[in-house]
């Protein structure tokens, strides 16, 4: 029996849906390299400035101690004579001792080759698609205070950026919360429900697994298809697109 054919100028059908569950979407090999990428990239930027912001906190602090207070216009000051004319103490400029400033940025670069080189390994030994995004930057996090310690370890401690060890992990947690929007692009892309269009008889299925869907369609060509069940005779008739 040939099939009906029709066309439709446009229409709002309303489809229902039953929900099969919620689709994860996976972090593909794809994902793992453009990980990697974030790393390369935005890591030497934020590494450098971090260190600078460093440098100059200890310098604040250093001048703290010695003045007992600390001006605004102190900084950027290499020393400033007081109306007693003593000379008091300021924070000098990373510009003023470029020897120091030539070795941040070599620390920096020596750093970031390390940490691309562990992190490759950590994501090709460790199943990331199974972790959550916090634990990979704390993961991230670690690594780089590790590395950190073992790099500026060698500068004596008038010239290492850093206050104390808790002026270090300060650093590598504020860098590490920067990476977090970067890799949060990709722990966290978008999930979709899984759907199956149902067309059948619908008592099966309960409310709490079904959604509805209008879609509207425009100069669609349709079928009218009646469809019979041989062993029980029930005949079923709906349109088709097509």
């Amino acid at each position: 029996m040939p099939v009906p054919h029709y066309t439709v100028d446009e229409a709002e059908i309303d489809v229902p849906m039953k929900i099969m569950g919620v689709r994860r979407a996976e972090i593909t090999k794809e994902d793992l390299r453009n990980i990697l990428v974030k790393i390369e990239q935005k890591l030497p930027v934020l590494l450098y400035r971090n260190i600078k912001n460093s440098y100059y906190e200890k310098q604040e602090n250093i001048v703290f101690k010695k003045n007992g207070t600390i001006e605004a216009e102190q900084v950027g000051v290499a020393f400033d004579f007081g109306t007693d004319k003593k000379e008091k103490a300021g924070i000098i400029r990373l510009s003023q001792v470029p020897e120091l400033k030539a070795c941040y940025k070599a620390s920096t670069a020596s750093v970031c080759t390390l940490m691309n080189t562990y992190m490759k390994t950590y994501v090709e030994e460790n199943n990331i698609g199974e972790m959550k995004l916090l634990d990979f930057t704390d993961a991230f996090i670690a690594t780089l205070k590790s590395v950190c310690k073992q790099e500026f370890g060698t500068y004596p401690d008038e010239q290492t950026p850093f206050i104390n060890k808790d002026s270090l992990k300060k650093m590598c947690e504020t860098i590490g919360s920067a990476m977090f929007f970067e890799f949060r692009e990709i722990f966290e892309q978008k999930e979709g429900i899984l759907v199956l269009p149902e067309t059948g008889k619908m008592e099966s299925s309960s409310p709490e697994q079904l959604m509805r869907v209008k879609i509207k369609i425009k100069e669609q060509d349709v079928s009218f298809v009646v469809d019979r069940d041989e062993s029980s005779g029930e005949t079923k008739r709906f349109l088709t697109l097509g």
